[in-house]
């Protein structure tokens, strides 16, 4: 029992590390948007995030590079499953009347802190989270797919709301599908980085 929880509490180390830079930043009590302050807490932990992949090995066991023809083929699909996604949980939305105030927050934040916060520095503090550290640590004590089902799920009850648990919890299975596809965590940066900045293109466009 002690040494299932000492695993355990290896595996969310990094989730708890985040967890509390965000409510850092929130007491800082900076009269900023929601996009503005995630982004500070996502530069704030990836520093300690690259340091324990390290650590753990991840950047010796991950090193293959992502071609150009093969990355536009990724942010093609992550503009497409993100289209899918959107157009399900907006179906799903209009039934159960789900609560979506968090995301709501970061879309109505400033568009150029949405590109540069949430559609780049973000996807990448996440991928090196929730697929570098998260997943890997799982996968040094479970088979693979059990470990692309826990990473998933801790992915997506991490996100908060129930309309964005849905959302998160395909999505954090095929990043981590096109990550042990591809052997590079730049491949599921390149996907998530596609489905965020769709997302804010998308709600941009909706909005004119």
């Amino acid at each position: 029992m002690m040494e299932m929880m000492q695993i355990w509490a290896k595996i969310l180390e990094p989730v708890l590390i985040h967890f509390i830079a965000i409510n850092i930043v929130q007491m800082m009590g900076l009269h900023a948007d929601a996009a503005f302050l995630t982004t500070m807490a996502a530069v704030m932990v990836l520093p300690f995030f690259c340091y324990m992949m390290k650590k753990d090995g991840c950047f010796q066991k991950k090193r293959k590079t992502l071609a150009i023809r093969k990355t536009a083929e990724i942010v093609l699909l992550g503009i497409g499953a993100n289209a899918v996604c959107s157009i399900l949980l907006n179906l799903i939305n209009c039934r159960a009347g789900f609560s979506n105030d968090a995301q709501e927050a970061l879309f109505g934040s400033s568009f150029a802190v949405q590109l540069v916060g949430i559609g780049i520095i973000v996807p990448i503090m996440e991928e090196v989270l929730f697929r570098g550290l998260v997943y890997n640590r799982l996968k040094a004590y479970n088979n693979e797919w059990l470990s692309m089902i826990l990473a998933a799920g801790i992915f997506a009850v991490y996100h908060g709301n129930p309309l964005q648990i849905l959302f998160a919890f395909p999505m954090g299975l095929l990043l981590l599908a096109v990550y042990e596809k591809e052997g590079t965590l730049m491949a599921p940066i390149a996907l998530h980085m596609a489905v965020n900045i769709s997302s804010i293109l998308f709600t941009a466009a909706g909005s004119l």
